[in-house]
């Protein structure tokens, strides 16, 4: 009995020395710096094989704009991302019904073969989504609701930086016009390069804008390092268009958005 008790101080320490070691994982593991990454689809379907690899969706059409392409959760003090945190994540189309327009409009997935986009809402949420404190119609809702705030071709348009697949801008044109609407240290500007001539002779082509936001996914904030961008000094800001279109740009009002049917609903 004497060699019991004494053992008893022993494996308390133990325990707690495990309970405090389980609540650093725990805390260290909790997402407190979101990025939000914008695709524009003039860049992407350019880069990626002149747009033959550049599918329009088989529901709704993307609108003429920046898409989402995700909402990312990180862990700012080590830069990490922090996902899949439950392995058994579901993703339930119907609770976002009433978002459903603006989801085929706002964040489709452009890559082929053509899809309806809920493969990639799927993979979003449970990659990233389910890491935060938000329920899956707040989450998608915010992450929309920024892309709006964000205003980005309005604030590029005002600076005269618009859509031409001739025309090359200086990367210090962007990013000025870009602080004026998301501060000074919040973003980056994302290019793709694209070789006529290897190594020489090339054309960086911009694809996308990664913005921080806060853990709530309410606002922008300053990025906790510097976030690097992949551009060099000149880029184009190409056109939409896309190959299934005869090289002709879309109008995304040409076609009404379906909604999904109830077989469409039991995912």
């Amino acid at each position: 009995m004497a060699g019991s008790n004494e053992a008893l101080p022993g494996l308390c320490f133990l325990g707690l020395l495990l309970c405090l070691c389980s609540y650093s994982a725990a805390a260290a593991s909790t997402p407190d710096l979101l990025y939000l990454n914008l695709l524009w689809p003039g860049g992407y379907c350019h880069s990626v094989n002149l747009g033959e690899d550049c599918c329009i969706p088989t529901t709704g059409e993307p609108a003429a704009d920046f898409l989402v392409q995700s909402l990312e959760t990180y862990d700012s003090s080590s830069g990490n991302p922090i996902t899949n945190c439950n392995s058994h994540c579901r993703f339930l189309i119907n609770p976002l019904v009433d978002l459903i327009e603006d989801m085929f409009a706002y964040w489709p997935n452009l890559s082929c073969p053509s899809n309806n986009g809920m493969d990639q809402w799927r993979y979003v949420w449970c990659t990233y989504g389910n890491c935060t404190s938000l329920s899956e119609v707040v989450y998608f809702n915010r992450t929309l609701l920024l892309r709006e705030q964000a205003n980005i071709s309005a604030t590029l348009n005002s600076y005269g930086i618009v859509p031409d697949a001739s025309i090359t801008y200086s990367l210090e044109k962007i990013v000025k016009a870009l602080e004026s609407t998301l501060g000074s240290s919040s973003f980056a500007v994302e290019c793709k390069r694209r070789y006529t001539v290897w190594p020489l002779l090339y054309d960086d082509y911009l694809t996308g804008i990664r913005v921080c936001v806060s853990s709530d996914a309410t606002t922008f904030v300053s990025c906790p390092t510097v976030l690097p961008t992949n551009c060099g000094n000149n880029v184009k800001f190409a056109p939409i268009l896309y190959a299934s279109s005869g090289g002709r740009q879309r109008d995304p009002t040409a076609n009404p958005l379906r909604l999904p049917s109830a077989m469409d609903m039991l995912l």
